[in-house]
């Protein structure tokens, strides 16, 4: 158990070699991986208990969970939201898969459309169990998973996504069905999830522990309608097990609707496209009564595993024109996708109500609006917050938020609103000197705080030109 002898837990700890764990722990999942490949569902259930066993496991699932919840205030039933070196090495020793969990805390977390949904929070050992297990079926499911789905799995991200629905809307304008799944666990059902799984038993048993595990409030009442004992750590990767099977079942339903001949021969089955992320999934299929008979059997589909689709977040969309008085385009993962007309772009054949007309038109990806006012709102908090700090903190805050925003939407048609996003910043820090130096007059504080640098101009940046902050403009790229 211990690594290094004659030493304090936390010493211990700090000796501890990392990189030979996490080389051992690779090497079994990828053993799992290509086991899975070939369909050795017996050489896959044996690494999968070698591996869960292994000390050198549970290490990195404590490290990890411990370095996730830091610096977060997080009300949980053990009261413990971060661990010591100390408490990490008595926390591997405890940690095993025995299908057992401990009460839940519960807490709200509100939501955009000003909804509060009730989470579960657990314990710290349950959170390392949870990571423990996942390194374990992760890598026999990535063998598995579908090619469109990117939510929360290893080397794919939600850009992966914005290109594959770039690459399907840019020569075609299509009908989208857009759908997010909100409330996932809570109504899920449990036995379709935990046959898909078709995994150890004493795994089954500890999930199965997991969906069914009480909620306790603050005066010690009981509670397992609100939502299971799931965290950031497992709950993805069940959703994707959940739904896994979604895309297949789509091209199963296009190509029924093909050999029956019930829409046009112009539009083949290979014209569909599935992009799911984690619970949030759309459908784009230029044919409209296609699409709707899709629509209907996904949502029995859903039905079967516990899945409910409200009207309020999902919808039918025209990439081109207005349908069913909802606006042209649709949003995912904060991009905002549609088609507009101009000279740009090439003459498509586009079929609306059974009609062909030939359009000139282009893509257009853009930051979801919502998402840039929500990030304007929140820079302005944290100006007003530090009004009373140093420039240099200031600077630090914002750079950091800037430089992760503009990332995301860096390849996307953000000109006219980065360059608007620049526009209000300016208008915020100015009121931010002017507040910090009410004496003063404005043309004493332009010209104490914002100086040219880098062949820009009114650069918000510190006198001895150290520290500068970023700005948004100059991640603009071209849209690919």
């Amino acid at each position: 158990m211990c690594y290094t002898l004659n030493f304090t837990k936390e010493e211990q700890w700090r000796r501890l070699p990392w990189n030979k764990f996490n080389r051992q722990i690779r090497e079994i999942q990828e053993r799992i991986y290509d086991a899975s490949v070939r369909n050795d569902s017996r050489s896959v259930r044996t690494l999968q208990k070698v591996l869960v066993g292994l000390t050198p496991a549970k290490f990195i699932a404590v490290r990890q969970v411990n370095k996730i919840t830091r610096g977060k205030r997080i009300k949980r039933m053990d009261g413990i939201s971060y661990l010591t070196p100390a408490q990490c090495i008595d926390l591997v020793i405890e940690i095993e898969i025995d299908g057992k969990t401990d009460y839940l805390c519960k807490v709200f977390s509100p939501k955009p459309d000003r909804i509060q949904v009730s989470l579960g929070i657990p314990t710290m050992v349950d959170r390392a169990k949870q990571f423990l297990l996942l390194m374990a079926l992760e890598p026999e499911w990535e063998a598995r998973f579908e090619p469109n789905s990117y939510g929360f799995r290893p080397g794919r991200s939600c850009q992966d996504a914005r290109a594959a629905i770039c690459r399907s809307l840019k020569k075609k304008a299509k009908y989208v069905f857009d759908v997010n799944i909100g409330s996932r666990f809570p109504t899920i059902a449990h036995n379709p999830l935990l046959n898909k799984l078709n995994t150890i038993p004493l795994f089954r048993k500890q999930i199965h522990s997991w969906l069914k595990s009480e909620m306790k409030f603050e005066r010690g009442s009981k509670s397992n309608l609100a939502g299971p004992s799931l965290s950031v750590s497992i709950s993805p990767f069940l959703v994707n097990v959940a739904l896994h099977g979604l895309e297949e079942y789509v091209g199963k339903c296009l190509a029924k609707c093909s050999k029956n001949k019930e829409f046009s021969k112009t539009f083949a089955v290979s014209n569909g496209l599935v992009v799911r992320y984690a619970n949030q999934f759309v459908i784009l299929y230029p044919y409209l009564e296609a699409l709707e008979k899709v629509v209907i059997e996904v949502k029995k589909w859903l039905f079967l595993l516990g899945f409910e689709i409200s009207k309020c977040k999902a919808s039918i969309r025209h990439t081109l024109y207005n349908h069913n008085d909802n606006d042209v385009g649709f949003t995912f993962l904060g991009f905002y996708f549609s088609h507009k007309k101009g000279r740009v772009g090439t003459v498509t054949c586009v079929t609306d109500q059974h009609k062909s007309s030939s359009l000139r038109y282009s893509l257009s990806q853009k930051p979801d609006k919502y998402k840039v006012k929500q990030h304007i709102r929140n820079v302005r908090d944290i100006i007003k917050r530090m009004e009373k700090r140093p420039q240099v903190e200031l600077i630090v805050a914002l750079n950091s938020i800037i430089h992760d925003w503009t990332n995301y939407y860096a390849f996307t048609d953000n000109i006219t609103i980065f360059h608007y996003c620049d526009e209000r910043l300016f208008y915020r820090l100015l009121r931010y000197a002017c507040n910090r130096h009410p004496s003063k007059s404005k043309k004493w504080v332009i010209k104490n705080y914002f100086y040219k640098f880098e062949g820009y101009k009114w650069v918000f940046i510190t006198p001895d030109r150290c520290s500068s902050l970023r700005r948004y403009s100059k991640r603009v790229y071209q849209n690919i």
